[in-house]
């Protein structure tokens, strides 16, 4: 694992891809534990909270059908400055919303920005491990969990010292709008001729497959992200330090998991791993049903692992298939499983508001089980 992450540091072409994905990851972990204050600043309940983050996935969506074209025009590397600088401003808006309109209007400009930067980085992962003849994506993916670890641990101390969100986020936004640019000139772009198509098609029947597993598990991960703190502090009444470890937890052994699974997909296939970790993170979702913090925290731990290596698999296979350009296939699978990663937190928050924060985990873990189901049958190594 020290290896690999040291591959990242030494080759400027990973690490750009690394620091982009570690941004995006870090921002969005250190909003998401802001998101109980935010709740209480505007006095919102779990349903009302549920449509407001429903505008995230209504930004990324309205870009949905041209991810693909507006990469083969400008490019991996500035679509990705465009997607990640235009996070590094809308990421402040959610926190400085005054009304309930303007937090959902905030929240429709970060889903457009993360939309486009989660796509555009993806696609630039895959022409290094295209162009370099190696094994990245894995990686990649763990630099994503690494930031969510790193700025969820950091907020307990950011709400310690009673900073504010809007200082705490504003915070991070100007130490990578400094950084960003000093490593964006290493983010490669494709060599070859991308075809003109319409700005709309849909994805065949191999890609199809990949987009709905993409689908269920960024939906299970999406919904832990964004409730898995308001779980542990509202409904096990832990303290406010203590909540975010739950999603610490969650993105520290996702990280783990990913440094490690671009050796362990080469050494035991993509197929059992993705069989063997749906089923780890179905096992650590049942723990967070016990109903103390402990163990609410271990099975957040628990599934972060297990998810840890599909969503790389997933977009690895979308490069490869036969018959679709890299950028389309990663296009189509990535924009199923982000939408899936921001619709997960507003179904939880309808199922936490009429039923419980609890069910919605119970949710989650049929949506696992779908992936496991479609995993076990599905022909590729």
């Amino acid at each position: 694992m020290i290896r690999t992450i040291s591959s990242f540091f030494i080759k400027p072409e990973r690490r750009a891809v690394g620091l982009v994905f570690f941004v995006l990851s870090l921002l969005f972990g250190a909003w998401v534990t802001r998101l109980p204050e935010i709740k209480e600043t505007l006095n919102l309940s779990e349903r009302e909270l549920g449509i407001a983050l429903f505008f995230m996935p209504l930004g990324a969506i309205t870009l949905l059908p041209f991810y693909s074209a507006i990469i083969a025009k400008w490019g991996e590397r500035k679509a990705t400055m465009v997607g990640i600088m235009g996070l590094l401003v809308a990421i402040l808006l959610p926190v400085l919303a005054p009304t309930y309109s303007w937090l959902m209007a905030g929240l429709y400009t970060l889903g457009l920005a993360m939309g486009l930067t989660d796509v555009a980085i993806n696609a630039a992962a895959a022409e290094v491990e295209k162009q370099h003849q190696c094994q990245i994506m894995s990686a990649s993916h763990g630099f994503f969990s690494l930031g969510g670890m790193v700025g969820a641990a950091t907020s307990g101390i950011f709400i310690w010292l009673d900073i504010s969100p809007f200082i705490h986020l504003l915070f991070w936004s100007a130490v990578f709008a400094i950084l960003i640019p000093l490593v964006s000139k290493h983010l490669l772009n494709t060599l070859e001729a991308q075809a003109k198509s319409k700005a709309f098609q849909l994805p065949s029947r191999a890609v199809l497959g990949l987009a709905l597993i993409a689908f269920c598990i960024m939906m299970s991960e999406g919904g832990i992200t964004d409730w898995s703190t308001i779980y542990i502090k509202e409904d096990l009444l832990a303290s406010a330090e203590t909540a975010g470890l739950g999603f610490a937890g969650f993105s520290a052994l996702m990280a783990i998991g990913r440094f490690l699974g671009d050796g362990l997909i080469a050494k035991y296939g993509a197929r059992y791993l993705m069989i063997l970790c749906c089923s780890i993170s179905v096992m650590g979702l049942g723990l967070t049903l016990i109903g103390s913090e402990v163990s609410a925290i271990a099975g957040f731990s628990l599934a972060g692992l297990g998810y840890s290596v599909i969503v790389p698999i997933l977009f690895s296979k979308s490069a490869k298939v036969k018959g679709v350009t890299p950028s389309k296939g990663i296009a189509s699978v990535a924009s199923a499983g982000y939408i899936g990663l921001l619709v997960g937190p507003v179904v939880i928050g309808f199922i936490a508001n009429d039923i419980s924060l609890s069910g919605g985990f119970v949710f989650l873990m049929s949506l696992t089980g779908l992936a496991l189901i479609m995993s076990l049958r599905s022909s590729w190594s």
